[in-house]
């Protein structure tokens, strides 16, 4: 049997146009959705358009920010002169690269005892020069000189107007200096040994004339 529709026809037609207030025309309902769809639109292409921006503004922002100040940092360069050898004393690791500004520590340990006086215009070269402090630390000592007849060696960069005078080590012992300086010209200097500590009438053959025994480079990049 089939159901009866207690509404009957006058129901179904109320049904329908109280549909028709809550909903309208079924080209209402399609506006209503095309709208709907056009909002989600937006709000996706909003959203896209704010993370790129915020993107683009990280970008500009890694840009922007300075790289720490080259003065903030701080290198070590150790050296050492051996005289483990017949030709003479040598200094070790004759090159490296520093950056301008940026605080370097030299650390020369010298195993040799010998004393190497400065003749001449040389002995200015007994004084240190161009240091932090106007000091280097001999044997845990700051000086600012080191007595002509206890000179050794020197570690002697004209080009940066360093000068740092080498003592001569305890016998059978070693000394270490330290000395701290701040490079402010860029470019490739060159430092010598300005003690005559090598062989021959005139103390410069030997080491002295080995190339890369007493001489080497100081590269200052920006």
């Amino acid at each position: 049997m089939t159901p009866v529709d207690a509404a009957g026809p006058a129901g179904r037609a109320a049904s329908t146009v109280r549909g028709r207030h809550v909903l309208g025309s079924p080209l209402a309902v399609v506006a209503i959705l095309v709208g709907i769809v056009a909002s989600l639109a937006v709000s996706v292409a909003v959203v896209a358009g704010v993370a790129s921006g915020v993107r683009t503004a990280t970008r500009r922002l890694r840009s922007a920010t300075p790289v720490a100040a080259p003065g903030h940092a701080t290198v070590t360069e150790s050296m050492s002169i051996l005289t483990a050898n017949p030709f003479g004393p040598r200094y070790t690791h004759t090159s490296w690269t520093v950056r301008a500004g940026e605080t370097v520590v030299v650390e020369i340990t010298s195993y040799d005892d010998g004393a190497a006086p400065l003749t001449g215009p040389q002995t200015m070269y007994d004084a240190v020069l161009g240091t932090v402090g106007g000091t280097e630390v001999a044997g845990g000592k700051a000086i600012s000189s080191v007595p002509n007849g206890d000179v050794s060696h020197t570690f002697t960069v004209v080009g940066l107007g360093l000068n740092l005078p080498i003592p001569a080590a305890p016998t059978g012992k070693s000394v270490t200096v330290v000395a701290r300086f701040v490079p402010t010209r860029t470019g490739t200097f060159t430092w010598q040994c300005y003690a005559p500590c090598g062989s021959g009438s005139n103390a410069m053959g030997g080491p002295m004339s080995a190339k890369g025994w007493m001489e080497g480079r100081v590269r200052v990049l920006q």
